[in-house]
């Protein structure tokens, strides 16, 4: 497959063709919003459910070929401590935010997003093309590295004030315990429960609704982005193209990752979707409290209305496309 006819097959996902309706329907000011409290049932849905999905195969791997697991885990919770450095490098020396606006940056291409996988996962199964499921528990750690980069950085710009070992092990409790993560890790155990009890019912009663809840979420999704584009006009040229390559950094790392662990073409697409995308979730409620002074209208646009975006129309399908390339 060509990477043309991977883009096509992508715009003509569900779930992208409702995000992108979101963002027409926000720039036509089509007076369209879902209730806080539908979001918030439409996220712990989807979060448990891709849990759910992912329990059984994560035992099934991990005792099957535990190095090959626990190998890739551990290479990619190294990037996710090591790439918001590089970020923090790149947004120093090429851009002119300050200091703790491009820490907050670079902890949120560091970490991951979890909507970018889902998406990505979606875009696999369209095409019926095999991964490993257990990229599902990589998910829910991925969150956590680049937020402890992300206060290591903190404490260098010197913006949390206390060095007390309690203020920061709040904090990364907080990391560990939020909706994201918990909501996930829950769904990961209820399917490794039903897993062990043989369970063979969870695709049919329980997943049944999920792509047409995922696409009312994307939809969703899609207004938040088109609601933002007033921030996009206070971007520099150089800001909006980091937006951009730090993605394809990231993504040529995972392909590369992958290569060398010779992983199959779905499982390193979806290392390639971890590795490149930006959380705009779990870690701008942390830097709320590490960085209360980074510029959360920088940092929150740049990742939900540029990288996002570009990841799930133009990226998945790249990162596929190369992936078939490179991992025959």
């Amino acid at each position: 497959m060509n990477f043309s006819l991977s883009i096509i097959k992508n715009i003509f996902n569900p779930p992208l063709l409702c995000f992108a309706l979101g963002i027409f329907a926000a720039l036509t000011r089509t007076e369209l919003k879902l209730p806080a409290w539908i979001n918030k049932f439409l996220i712990i849905y989807i979060l448990f459910c891709v849990g759910l999905k992912g329990g059984g195969p994560l035992i099934e791997h991990s005792l099957s070929a535990p190095s090959l697991f626990f190998t890739t885990l551990t290479i990619l919770i190294i990037w996710g401590l090591l790439s918001p450095l590089l970020s923090f490098y790149l947004l120093q020396s090429f851009t002119t935010v300050d200091h703790p606006t491009a820490a907050a940056i670079a902890t949120s291409f560091g970490s991951v997003s979890v909507m970018t996988f889902i998406t990505g996962i979606s875009f696999l199964d369209q095409l019926k093309v095999n991964y490993q499921q257990s990229m599902i528990a990589v998910l829910a750690i991925m969150e956590i590295p680049a937020i402890i980069s992300g206060i290591f950085l903190a404490k260098r710009l010197n913006e949390i004030h206390t060095s007390s070992s309690s203020s920061i092990s709040k904090l990364l409790h907080n990391s560990l315990v939020n909706k994201t993560i918990g909501t996930m890790i829950a769904g990961i155990i209820t399917g490794a429960i039903l897993y062990s009890n043989n369970a063979s019912y969870i695709s049919d009663h329980i997943l049944i609704y999920f792509k047409p809840l995922l696409c009312l979420f994307l939809f969703d999704m899609g207004l938040k982005v088109g609601l933002q584009r007033n921030h996009f006009y206070v971007f520099s040229w150089p800001l909006s193209f980091f937006g951009l390559y730090m993605p394809l950094i990231g993504g040529c790392f995972g392909l590369f990752l992958s290569y060398m662990l010779n992983l199959d073409i779905g499982t390193g697409t979806l290392i390639a979707v971890l590795t490149s995308s930006a959380s705009y979730i779990a870690v701008p409620a942390a830097m709320r409290i590490a960085l209360p002074q980074a510029k959360e209208a920088i940092y929150l646009p740049l990742s939900l209305g540029i990288t996002f975006p570009f990841n799930v129309i133009v990226g998945i399908p790249l990162y596929y496309y190369l992936a078939i390339q490179f991992l025959k």
